[in-house]
This record gives C-alpha cells, structure tokens and sequence, in this order.
C-alpha cells in the first residue's frame, strides 16, 4: 500500500473505531502480515491481551481485517492477519452505496444497509432479534420497530399491536417476513452477499491453497512441465475456484429454511417484484409499493454481509451514467442506466481473475450482453420517451390534446404532389393497442442507444451478430477512453493546451527526439523546450538516453521523450489519495472549532436514542430530515456553519473519490502499488 493510501484508511478507521483498532491496521498496513503474538510483543506491549483481541476481531468483523491458518488441525498451527484495504477505502463510499440502495430499492432496504455496515457481518437470527421480531409456534409477531433508531440498545421498540408507525413511513421494517423479503431482494441483486469460510481469506493465501489441492489431486508427482501441463493446472486452478466461489453463493432453493414459508407453485423469490411490474410498480426504488412478502424464509445462522466487489460493479454504473448525462442529456442517460443495471445482474465482479484474456478482442467478447426487452423491464416507468417536438405538438391552445378522427381525409404523402386526397387511418390513442404501443416504445429505447453507440466514447455497441436486438457494454474500452481524457484534462489545466497536445502525440507515436517533438506540434524547439522539463518535472514524461557510441558522452547520446500512461495514472491516483487525507485531516481541524456545540447535539440525540454515527452516515446519503433541536440561537448558527463547512469538504472528497473510481475500480487493473 502506497502511504498516502494508508493515511486515508488510517484516517477512516479513526473516525469509527477506537485507537487501538486503528493501531493494529497502521502496524499490519505499514509492517504486512503478522501474527497475533508478534504483533503484541513489537508493537502492544502494555496493552492488555484480552482487549487486543477485542479490537482485532472489531476489524474481522468488518473484513478490515483477514486471517489464514496455517496447518491448521496440527500443534504447528499458526494465524496470519493482513489487511484488506478495498474493504478500507470502501468505508468512504458508504454514503453513496446507502444512497443507491434507496435510489433503487427502497428506504427499508437503505436502512438495513446502513445498519450492516454499522454492525459488519451477521447472522439473519441476530439481525431478526435486534429487530425485536420473536417467532413462537410457527407464528410471526410483528412489534412495529423503527430501524432508525437502535434496535435493541435503548428499548425504542413500539408495543406489540401498534401501527403507529405505519402512516406514510417508509423505513419501518413492519415484519420478520418483510425483513426476509428485503434480505431476499438484496441477495438476489448482489448488493448482499453469504459469507463463509472463504470470505475471511487473503486472495493470495486461498490460490495457494486451491493450488496445493489441484496439485495433490491431479499432479501427485508435483511435477508441472511443458506447456500442455501448464495449461491443464491453470484450468484446473480455475475450475476449482469457481467451484468453491459457487459454493458460497446464495442460492434461493439451498438456502431456503426447511421450517419457513412453503412456496407456492411456480413462486420464487422475486414473484412480487413480477407482481408489482404487472400492477404498474416501480421495482428500482422509484416508488414505495405494498409488495406481498410471502416466499422462503432464509435460515436463521446463515451469516449475511455487504458484497463490496458487487457494490462496485453498481458505482461504476452509476458514474457511467453520470458521464453519458454530460454528453447525451437526461432521457438517453435514463436508457443507458437500464441498460447498464439489466447488465449488473450478468457480471459477478469488474474483473474475473478466473478469466484469461489473450487480447483486448477476447476481452470484449467476454462481456454480457442485454436485450432491448430486459432493458425496457429495467426502465424507469417515470422516465418520458417521446420526443419534445411531439409532445409540444401534442397540445392545443386551451391545454387539450389534439385528437384525430378515424377516416380523416387528409393528403397523402405518396400522392401529395398531384393533389389527390385520400381517406388515411390516424393514429389515434383508440386506434393503438398494447402490442403496438409495447413495439414502439422498444423502438424508441433502441433509437437512444443507437445514439450511445454512436457517440465517440461508444458508451455501448451491438455484438458482431447481423441483425442481433441485443446490446453490450465494453467496459475496459470506455474505462481506457475516460482516464486518457481526465488525464488530458488534468495536464491541459496545468501546462495548456500545448501540453496536452505533446502527451497525444506522445501517446500515439512512442518515444521521439526533442526535434521531432516540436515538429509534429508546430512548435520551436527553444519553445518546447520548457514545456518538456516543466512535464518531465511533474512526472507527467519520461526521457530515455541512448549513447552513439561506447564513451556516454552527453554530447553524443539520442535523447528520447515518451509517455508511459500507467504511471501517470498511478501519480494522479497517488495525488487523489493525498489531497482526500488532506480534506479529512482538515475536517478534523474544523471540528474542534465547533466541538462544544457538536457535543450538545450528541448528548440531546443520545437520550433522543439516536445513533449518531449511523445518522450521520444516512444524513451524507439523503435520507434524514433534520428536526429542530433544543439549542440557543447561536448555537444553531454555530452548527450552521459547521454543516457548510462538512459539505464543501465532503463535496470535494466525493469528486477526489470519483476520480479515484476511474484511474483504479472502473477497468479492474489496480496500479495503486505502483507508487
């Protein structure tokens, strides 16, 4: 891990644990992975065995922190703990996944994800008793209990029988059958996931294990020679470890409770989301909806916690969208985001690491592809197709929509030149049935992503299949054509546009002479000559030396400019990291400033049984309303000014952190050991 990557994950365990959990993962971030006992005698010695432990299984708990056993089963044992610094990062994007959550399936199910990530990982019977819901004789009670307050903690629970809460209050969890119905739905979108045995692993520690199995399986004599044997170990190390990733995945049929709910015929787990589509529902968070909550109970030790690479997968959607709303405007963004989600559904991560691609050809025909009609049943029923000359049209002077009579006798186009008339059928809204309406609105979504394709970023394209209604999406393309434009973005700003216009052609030919630079820029060389050591300066170029002959003398060696963009992508990514651990240091900086009027309000909302990290994280997302409080007038000025402060700040680190999504989570290549 690069420093300023860890001083940013220091910085985000530091607001949410204690000082010694934030300790351990600078010791294990900094020194790599150690043991338990190793650990405590170099770097915790006066602190306390029991509350070591204490702290360190906080951080398990949360997959900050992972562990591996080796030989296990044996007195020779011994546990290794390393961290995960993906899970690290994620914690600043929490607001947004909470955020999107909501956007697309409710403020139920937004409330639950910032409880799990409040709590780490858990169990569905842990998660159903902190909710108060009690079970007994194979009835289901429900208590009404809010989900934003603290279940279980202060005793907000409401009495049995109240409904209360019920009136037009969209994040109360109502029932244990809804709250399986929630946790259904977000396993089935991938927003949750199992977690099992394999969960708590490092990456590197569970291939070598798959591979000592497939080598003691299948190559007992330990001998991999030869490409042939290479290429078998390598699929069967593939295989192997699809087959134990499989394993771990929800399932609606194996992980279903023997004692719940039995499903009717022809029922699965999603039947109300189809329910509600026939109804006219939203089944994206557009819309609050009374869904029917019968199906599959899941079992009640089953362990549930975020699936962070999936979470991933939907941030970078959503980005995209942002990107194609800046070119392609509101409606055609809206297609693509559909697009984009029915495609979410067929991708298991940004990037596989049991696929290998020869070439970037192979690499593009590996991503799923969407048919226009999944992309219509992701739509947003909200969303408004027609065109704006039609609809402008549409309208008479006194508001009323112009209707045509069957057998109007108008000019036909086909004989309009010689003046013949001719009874023609208008298209009436009596005269259009469902199937024409349906095709016509396929039509129109099929037009909007012709424009996406044709656009120079080629947000989305067809297959090579001749006459094909099916759409897909070349991530790693569109990722590599986002950063080289941020990145000339970012050296237009610093070095102008003559800048800019040295690292394309630097990009484009390769390496090139101080002459040859200045002429494919039109350019003097005594007038280039700056711009090169201003950008050789800031590590934006590299030169190379080559001598003419055996003595190196400076005056006889070809000097050779280039630009290597995976380095500077790995330097705007290092950059990024340290100006978010700039902006979180200075929030620090500001909060003492409002400390004293910051602990009022904790104190008036602990005996109000609100938790004040969980608010603060749904309150980044949207989803509070602040209430008036008891405070003076001058303190309310005071937290005025301490809210604008957090907002700009904030603001900036959500575009610091955007940026970082491209240069590093959008394409799946991580360059942040590069620095």
């Amino acid at each position: 891990m690069t420093s300023s990557l860890v001083e940013v994950c220091n910085i985000l365990i530091g607001h949410t644990f204690d000082d010694i959990s934030q300790r351990i993962f600078t010791k294990l971030a900094n020194g790599g992975r150690t043991t338990f006992n190793l650990l405590k005698s170099l770097h915790f010695r006066d602190t306390a065995p029991r509350r070591l432990k204490q702290s360190l299984a906080r951080l398990i708990q949360h997959r900050l922190v992972l562990h591996y056993t080796e030989n296990a089963d044996t007195d020779a044992e011994r546990t290794y703990y390393s961290v995960d610094w993906h899970v690290a990062y994620g914690w600043i994007r929490n607001g947004r996944l909470v955020a999107l959550v909501q956007d697309r399936h409710g403020h139920k199910a937004a409330s639950l994800i910032a409880m799990l990530l409040q709590v780490g990982h858990t169990t569905v019977a842990d998660l159903a008793s902190a909710f108060s819901f009690v079970e007994a004789s194979g009835s289901k009670r429900d208590t009404g209990t809010d989900i934003n307050a603290v279940p279980g903690v202060n005793g907000n629970g409401t009495a049995n029988g109240t409904h209360a809460h019920r009136q037009r209050d969209s994040g109360t969890i109502q029932s244990i059958e809804e709250l399986h119905y929630i946790l259904r739905k977000l396993l089935h979108a991938g927003v949750l996931q199992k977690v099992g045995t394999h969960t708590f692993k490092p990456q590197a520690d569970a291939e070598a294990e798959i591979q000592a199995v497939v080598m003691e399986e299948q190559f007992p004599d330990g001998k991999i020679t030869g490409p042939r044997k290479q290429a078998e170990f390598k699929r069967s190390v593939d295989s192997l470890k699809r087959k134990w990733r499989d394993e771990e995945q929800y399932d609606e049929h194996r992980d279903a409770d023997t004692n719940g709910t039995i499903k009717r015929p022809g029922q699965d787990a999603m039947a109300a989301n189809k329910r509600r589509k026939i109804n006219g529902g939203s089944t994206n968070g557009h819309g609050e909806v009374q869904a029917d909550f019968s199906g599959t109970k899941l079992p009640n030790d089953m362990s549930i916690g975020i699936n962070h690479a999936r979470c991933t997968v939907a941030l970078r959607s959503e980005q995209l969208v942002h990107y194609a709303m800046q070119y392609l405007g509101h409606t055609t963004a809206g297609v693509y985001r559909a697009l984009l989600i029915a495609l979410e559904k067929k991708i298991r991560s940004i990037r596989d690491d049991t696929m290998v691609y020869e070439d970037e050809d192979n690499e593009d025909e590996a991503q799923p592809v969407a048919s226009v009609m999944e992309v219509a049943d992701h739509l947003d029923p909200t969303l408004d197709l027609s065109p704006p000359s039609k609809a402008n049209k549409a309208a008479t002077t006194n508001g009323g929509p112009k209707v045509k009579k069957k057998g109007t006798i108008e000019y036909d186009p086909e004989f309009a030149d010689i003046g013949i008339k001719r009874e023609v059928a208008s298209d009436s809204d009596d005269d259009i049935t469902p199937i024409k309406a349906q095709g016509r609105r396929l039509d129109t979504i099929e037009q909007h992503l012709k424009l996406l394709e044709e656009h120079t970023s080629q947000f989305c394209h067809r297959p090579s299949v001749t006459g094909s209604s099916e759409w897909r999406v070349s991530f790693p393309y569109i990722t590599r054509t986002l950063i080289q434009a941020q990145i000339d973005t970012t050296i237009q700003r610093r070095f102008g546009t003559v800048g800019v216009r040295v690292a394309r052609m630097l990009r484009e030919e390769g390496k090139l002479e101080e002459k040859q630079v200045a002429q494919r820029v039109l350019k003097h060389v005594k007038d280039i000559r700056s711009t090169l050591g201003l950008m050789q300066a800031a590590g934006l170029l590299e030169t190379q030396e080559l001598p003419r002959d055996q003595y190196r003398q400076p005056t006889k060696c070809v000097y050779l400019w280039y630009f290597d963009e995976k380095k500077v992508q790995a330097q705007v990514l290092a950059q990024s990291y340290q100006g978010i651990a700039r902006c979180l240091q200075r929030m620090d900086v500001e909060q003492t400033r409002f400390q004293q009027v910051l602990d009022k309000r904790a104190r008036l909302r602990a005996d109000s049984g609100e938790d004040e990290q969980k608010t603060f994280m749904m309150g980044k997302a949207g989803l509070l309303e602040e209430e008036g409080a008891p405070l003076s007038g001058v303190e309310k000025l005071q937290l005025n000014q301490w809210r604008e402060v957090q907002e700009k700040l904030l603001a900036q680190v959500g575009r610091l952190d955007e940026l970082v999504a491209l240069m590093r989570d959008f394409d799946g290549g991580d360059v942040s050991m590069i620095c």
